[in-house]
């Protein structure tokens, strides 16, 4: 079965922030000590780590869209949730600044956004059948 265009998408979407996660990575490691002379609320192995540990789980869910596993629709929705956890948690707690809270509504609202339209690609692939799953029309 062919690929939906919006699964395709979807998978471009969570390599893209595969790639950004893994230039975080980089860039913190090569920027060390730039930035722990810097006044940040964390270390930069903070955001090494975080980078890293973004980066391979979302580049094996891109990859589980990309070539159609059983299991993708529900690793991009809990994949989508645990991100969007993990975005509010360093928001709130580690990047409080006065710009941060000036377009606090603008984020709320693109993260609901983009949190629908995973869920609404992956359902709508799920009763495709694209992952493999037979569906007998309840769901």
């Amino acid at each position: 079965m062919k690929r939906p265009l919006s699964v395709t998408w979807l998978a471009l979407g969570v390599l893209s922030l595969s790639v950004l996660q893994f230039i975080r990575f980089g860039m913190s490691l090569a920027n060390w000590e730039f930035l722990a002379q810097q006044a940040l609320s964390v270390s930069p192995l903070y955001l090494a780590l975080t980078g890293l540990l973004w980066a391979l789980p979302s580049l094996v869910v891109a990859w589980s869209l990309w070539f159609r596993k059983r299991w993708a629709d529900r690793a991009a929705i809990w994949g989508a949730v645990a991100f969007s956890i993990y975005y509010w948690l360093d928001r709130l707690l580690l990047g409080r600044s006065e710009a941060a809270e000036s377009n606090m509504p603008f984020a709320i609202g693109m993260n609901i956004i983009l949190l629908a339209i995973i869920v609404w690609v992956v359902q709508r692939a799920r009763r495709r059948n694209y992952f493999g799953e037979v569906h007998d029309g309840s769901s």
